[in-house]
């Protein structure tokens, strides 16, 4: 049971960190803004990004941050009101 167990483990904490769907394939650039570690991913316009740190904030928060860090890995702008997600992955248009 243990090694099932173990096996199990190993298989959550590797999905924890692949890319959102649209976006495999494409390596990312690490970004860290104010605490939190950021996975940018770019195709185009379309952007993806995916927090990796442990955190307890409030998503306003985390947003704000996600849309610090998806500039600083892209050099463009967020297209205002483009910016969707959660606490852990994000969204959004670029205007380059």
């Amino acid at each position: 049971m243990s090694r099932l167990s173990l096996m199990l483990a190993g298989l959550g904490l590797a999905a924890c960190n692949t890319a959102p769907v649209g976006f495999a394939g494409i390596e990312p650039v690490i970004v860290e803004v104010e605490g939190s570690t950021f996975e940018v991913r770019r195709t185009g316009a379309a952007v993806s990004s995916m927090r990796t740190n442990v955190e307890f904030a409030r998503p306003a928060s985390i947003m704000s941050k996600a849309s610090v860090a998806i500039g600083q890995a892209t050099g463009c702008d967020v297209v205002p009101g483009s910016l969707t997600g959660d606490g852990v992955i994000q969204r959004a248009r670029l205007s380059c």
